[in-house]
C-alpha cells in the first residue's frame, strides 16, 4: 500500500454568475487537482454532467501552467470561472494572471508576472460588470508587505487598488445590479489578529467603470456589519444574489452560525437553527477560496455543519428556519469546498470513514443520491483492511489545567493478514496536528491506514487550541502553546494505555510545522512518555520564527504564548520564548528524533532543522535529519513523499518495533 494519496483535490470554483448553464446547454463544474506525479502541479480540471449517463472529466489547463498561489504562505482561491466560457487563474510559476478558455485551452495572459506580486481569491462581477474580476492582491516590493483587494479589468489588461489600509483581506465579492450600481463585501483584519480569533466584514457601494473611457471603480465608504478584534471572527460572506441578502457566519456566540444582512437592514440577524447552534458552519481559514455551504436557489442553503470535529450535510430551509441533514455519511475535508451546480444538485470534496477524500456529487431525487465523481487514490484496496476512526473523549491528568476533557481520533491497528505477537499490545504513534488552530476529523487517510496495516495504532490528538469545537476550545491554547497541547497529548497516551489497547513503552510522537514543534515539546516535556519523535518542518526555535515567519502568522505567536492580554515585561515575554523553544531544552530529550525538512521552507526556515539536531547531538542524543531538495512547508513531490514514509517507517521500526537488524542497519546522518 502506498502511504499518500495520488492526488489532491481542492478548490470547486463557483459557477458564474450569468449562467445556470454553460454554451453547450450542460450543467459543468471546475476545480482544481494537486498532482505528487507532476511535481505537485495544480492543474484545472472540468466535470460535465450531461442528461444521461456518467460525469465527463477533462483537464483544460495546459501542462505548462500551474494553478496556485501563495497570497497569506498559503493560498488557495487560485482561480473561478470569469462568465460562461472563461476561467481566470493565476500561475503558480510566473505569478501572472491568465484567461482561460476550456473549449480549446486558449490561454490569454491578463496581468504579466511579477515575482514579488501574488493574486488570489479572485471573484467573477456578473454579466453587468463582465469585464472587471476582483482578487487579493500582495506586493512584495517594498520592505513592507502590501495587502489590498484590486479590481482587474480583463479589457483593458489593468489593475486598480479599490480597498487598502488593512494587514490582510480576504473574499471580495459583488452583489451585482443592473443600473450599474452594486454593493461590495469583503473580509479584513490586521496584527495581531489572526482571522478566526478577530476579523471584520465590510460593505461599501461599488459604481463599475467604464473600460472604454478608462473609468476605474468607485467605491463608497465602507461600513463594518460584524466582527470585532480579539471578540468575534467572521467567515465565509456569500451574496444572496436573487434578493440581495448577505449571508456569513460569525462565531459571537462561541460557534461559528449563520447570520444574514437582509437589503435596507443595517444590522445582520442570526439564521436561528434549533439544535444546530453548538456547532459550526465556518472554520479557520488558513487557505482562501473555501466555501463551506452554497446556496442553491433564493431559500435553500446546503451547508457542512461541524460538531465535534465531525462534519456532516444540512440542508436549510431560509424562509421557515428550519433543516434536514440527509442521509448522507458523515464527512471530513481541511480545505471545505462545497458548489452549487442546479437547484437540486450540488458538489463537494470530502473523505469518509470508509473512503479517501474524494469529488462527490449530491442530486435530490427526491431522496440525496451521492456518486463519486473522481477519488485521491485509486489503489486497489479491499475495505477489510481500513482501520476505521473512533472519536474519543478523555479526561487531562498532565498540566496544570486539567478541568474538562480533551479529544483525538483513535485508530487500532488492522490487519486481516496477520495478528500481533501473543500476550503483547501495539505500539502507538500519536500524531500532532499543525496550525495548531486547526483539527482532524474521521475521514479516511490513506497515510495513516500504512500504519494501521502494519501494526501500529494511531491517535490524532485534537488537543487544546483545536477548532471543530467552541471559541473557547480554541482559546484554551491562548498563553498555552507547547504546554497544554502536549498535556493532551500525554493524557492521551496515559488514557489509552489504561484501557489496554496500546503498549505504554513503545509511544512515538509525529507532527509537521506546529504539529513538529508539539512533537519536540512533547520529547522535552514528557521525555519518559515517548520512544520516538518524528518533526516534519517542525519549528524548534519560537524566536526565530516569530523574527522570520512570513507576514501572515508574523503575530500568530503573540497571543499562542503571551495570552489574550499580553500584559508582560518584554524581559517575561523573552523568558517565556526561551522555555518554549525546543532547541533550549534538547538536553531533556531522551527519545531518538527524526526531523524531516524542506530546503525551501519559507514558514519555518531549514535553519531551524539544521540548529535543532545540533542542539541534540550536543547532548549526546540519538537523532538524524533529512532535507528535501525544491520542497517548501511540507512535501509536494511524490518521490519526496515516499521518501519521507520509507525514512518514517525505518525510524519507527528503530525506536518502536525495536528491530536489532533495523538498528544496525540505520544511519545517523545525511
Amino acid at each position: 500500500m502506498l502511504a499518500s494519496e495520488d492526488i489532491s483535490l481542492l478548490q470547486i470554483a463557483p459557477k458564474s454568475l450569468d449562467a445556470e448553464s454553460n454554451v453547450t446547454g450542460l450543467d459543468k463544474i471546475y476545480y482544481a487537482e494537486g498532482r505528487a506525479a507532476q511535481q505537485g502541479r495544480r492543474c484545472i480540471v472540468e466535470c460535465t454532467f450531461p442528461s444521461n449517463g456518467s460525469a465527463q472529466l477533462r483537464d483544460v489547463l495546459p501542462q505548462q501552467y500551474s494553478a496556485r498561489t501563495s497570497v497569506h504562505g498559503y493560498g488557495g482561491g487560485a482561480f473561478t470561472c470569469q462568465n460562461k466560457s472563461k476561467l481566470i487563474f493565476s500561475d503558480e510559476k510566473t505569478n501572472g494572471v491568465y484567461s482561460l478558455d476550456p473549449r480549446n485551452q486558449q490561454v490569454d495572459c491578463i496581468i504579466p508576472g511579477n515575482e514579488r506580486v501574488f493574486y488570489a481569491d479572485f471573484n467573477a462581477c456578473g454579466d453587468v460588470h463582465k469585464h472587471w474580476i476582483l482578487a487579493v492582491c500582495e506586493d512584495h516590493r517594498t520592505e513592507t508587505i502590501i495587502n489590498s483587494i484590486v479590481a482587474i479589468d480583463t479589457t483593458t489588461k489593468t489593475v486598480h487598488m479599490i480597498v487598502s489600509g488593512a494587514d490582510f483581506y480576504t473574499s471580495p465579492q459583488l452583489n451585482a445590479a443592473a443600473d450599474g450600481e452594486a454593493m461590495l463585501c469583503w473580509m479584513q483584519w490586521n496584527h495581531p489578529e489572526m482571522p478566526w480569533t478577530g476579523s471584520q466584514l465590510f460593505v461599501a457601494s461599488w459604481k463599475s467603470g467604464d473600460s472604454s473611457t478608462l473609468e476605474v471603480p468607485q467605491v463608497g465608504i465602507p461600513r463594518c456589519i460584524a466582527g470585532e478584534p480579539g471578540k468575534e471572527s467572521v467567515a465565509q460572506p456569500k451574496w444572496n444574489h436573487a434578493n440581495g441578502s448577505l449571508l456569513f457566519c460569525s462565531d459571537r456566540s462561541g460557534y461559528w452560525q449563520l447570520y444574514c444582512l437582509e437589503p435596507g437592514r443595517t444590522t445582520p440577524s442570526q439564521v436561528r437553527l434549533h439544535g444546530l447552534q453548538d456547532g459550526n458552519f465556518a472554520g479557520p481559514e488558513w487557505w482562501l477560496g473555501s466555501s463551506t455551504f452554497a446556496l442553491l436557489d433564493r431559500d435553500t442553503i446546503v451547508a457542512l455543519w461541524t460538531k465535534n470535529a465531525v462534519q456532516s450535510l444540512v440542508m436549510i430551509d431560509l424562509k421557515s428556519s428550519t433543516y434536514e441533514m440527509p442521509q448522507l455519511p458523515s464527512i471530513d475535508n481541511p480545505v471545505p469546498s462545497i458548489q452549487r451546480v442546479s437547484d437540486k444538485h450540488y458538489v463537494f470534496i470530502g473523505s469518509t470513514k470508509d473512503r479517501p477524500e474524494a469529488l462527490y456529487s449530491v442530486t435530490s431525487k427526491p431522496q440525496p443520491e451521492l456518486t463519486l465523481l473522481r477519488s485521491s487514490s485509486n489503489l486497489p484496496i479491499s475495505p477489510a483492511y481500513f482501520s476505521i476512526s473512533v472519536p474519543m473523549s478523555f479526561p487531562r491528568i498532565h498540566g496544570s489545567k486539567t478541568e474538562g476533557l480533551s479529544h483525538a481520533i483513535f485508530l487500532p491497528p488492522l490487519n486481516p493478514d496477520f495478528i500481533g505477537p501473543k500476550g503483547t499490545l501495539p505500539p502507538l504513534v500519536v500524531h500532532m496536528h499543525g496550525g495548531p488552530t486547526i483539527h482532524v476529523g474521521i475521514g479516511l487517510s490513506i497515510a495513516w491506514q500504512y500504519w494501521t496495516t502494519r501494526g501500529y495504532a494511531l491517535a490524532a490528538v485534537n488537543y487544546s487550541g483545536s477548532s471543530g469545537y467552541s471559541r473557547a476550545y480554541r482559546s484554551r491554547l491562548d498563553g498555552q502553546w507547547g504546554i497544554a497541547d502536549v498535556a493532551d497529548a500525554a493524557s492521551c497516551v496515559d488514557h489509552l494505555a489504561s484501557a489496554g489497547l496500546i503498549d505504554k513503552t513503545r509511544v512515538g510522537v509525529v507532527g509537521g510545522s506546529s504539529g513538529g514543534y508539539a512533537c519536540l515539546q512533547a520529547l522535552c516535556s514528557y521525555p519518559d512518555k515517548f520512544a520516538g519523535g518524528v518533526s516534519i518542518c517542525g519549528i524548534s526555535d519560537v524566536k526565530a520564527l516569530m523574527q522570520d515567519t512570513h507576514k501572515f502568522e508574523s503575530h500568530y505567536a503573540d497571543r499562542l504564548l503571551f495570552g489574550v492580554d499580553g500584559r508582560l515585561s518584554d524581559r517575561e515575554k523573552e523568558s517565556i520564548i526561551y522555555e518554549r523553544s525546543p532547541i533550549h531544552n534538547a538536553e531533556r530529550i531522551k527519545a531518538a528524533t527524526l526531523l524531516l525538512q524542506g530546503l525551501e521552507d519559507k514558514i519555518v526556515p531549514p535553519n531551524q532543522a539544521e540548529r535543532m539536531i545540533d542542539a541534540i547531538r550536543e547532548h549526546d542524543g540519538d537523532a538524524k535529519v533529512v532535507f528535501f531538495e525544491g520542497e517548501g512547508h511540507g512535501f509536494a513531490k511524490a518521490e519526496n513523499q515516499e521518501r519521507s514514509i520509507v525514512e518514517q517507517e525505518q525510524w519507527w521500526r528503530k525506536t518502536l518495533v525495536r528491530d536489532k537488524d533495523q538498528q544496525r542497519g540505520a544511519s545517523n546522518t545525511e
